[in-house]
């Protein structure tokens, strides 16, 4: 039976890449993964409170609000981030291609193809996943149900008046209106198109606001995956199978020596690093 595995990544486990991925392959036998930062913002004077948790349960604490320039100990840093991100890649691209699935990796490629990405956080717009809750109240996205981006109620108003409506449509193409010069200026815009909105509450170097929290990470990653990302591509074009880009890993690593710098920029040797296997890290 196939089967999606949603793992998200705070400050705990981030740094454990290699192992939180062989662990998903190889004990649990998943061949589809998603891998979801966690980002809990907050304002400044909230963060103790926010350290400490959310919701109605956590008396005299606040209840979650996109707002604030801060996040929890608990969330995911963007270097942290995009070092997982290569970290897994740099396995999987050696082993895996075509047979684990990585909604990361399958977005990047849509992109490298000049394809839509299936992923609405790295869509040049937004828009398209509302959260209906229980009493028929639909927001705009299930990461603003908040009343400021409530459109409606499905017993007032019929649910595609509200999904079609102008003020939905704004919601989503702000998503690309309000990037700041610095997004629209960088090299992988066309692969990150400013990450998902809910992110983007600091400032760029020149102080414009509006700039993803884990810009460095998207950085990181797909300027990393880039010449891999291109052979892929081209394979593709060629109507043959992305994963032949395994056998060029294969020649190069056999060459390698095992001091040489790990090709993943992690700063270690490469045989104490991606060139032995990883041991799975159990939870």
């Amino acid at each position: 039976m196939r089967w999606n595995a949603l793992t998200t990544l705070h400050d705990a486990n981030a740094g454990h890449g290699r192992e939180i991925y062989a662990f998903l392959r190889d004990d649990c036998g998943a061949e589809h993964m998603q891998f979801i930062p966690i980002v809990e913002r907050t304002t400044g004077n909230a963060v103790p409170l926010a350290d400490e948790g959310w919701g109605v349960r956590a008396k005299h604490r606040s209840l979650y609000r996109q707002e604030g320039d801060r996040v929890t100990e608990r969330s995911v840093t963007a270097e942290q981030y995009g070092r997982f991100l290569v970290d897994v890649f740099e396995d999987w691209v050696r082993r895996d291609v075509g047979r684990v699935y990585v909604q990361m990796f399958d977005v990047a490629l849509a992109d490298w193809c000049g394809e839509p990405p299936s992923l609405c956080v790295h869509s040049q717009t937004c828009g398209s996943a509302l959260a209906l809750e229980h009493n028929g109240d639909l927001y705009s996205c299930d990461h603003f149900v908040e009343p400021e981006h409530l459109l409606g109620n499905i017993g007032d108003r019929h649910l595609l008046d509200l999904v079609d409506s102008p003020r939905q449509r704004k919601f989503g193409q702000d998503k690309y209106d309000t990037l700041p010069r610095h997004c629209l200026d960088c090299d992988v815009r066309f692969a990150c198109h400013g990450g998902c909105p809910k992110d983007r509450f600091d400032n760029a170097p020149d102080g414009e606001s509006g700039l993803n929290h884990l810009c460095a990470g998207f950085k990181g990653f797909f300027r990393h995956v880039d010449r891999p990302m291109r052979t892929m591509a081209g394979l593709l074009r060629r109507g043959q199978a992305p994963a032949l880009i395994m056998r060029e890993y294969a020649d190069a690593d056999a060459r390698r020596p095992h001091n040489a710098p790990c090709p993943c920029g992690g700063g270690r040797k490469w045989a104490r690093c991606h060139g032995r296997p990883a041991a799975a890290r159990q939870p």
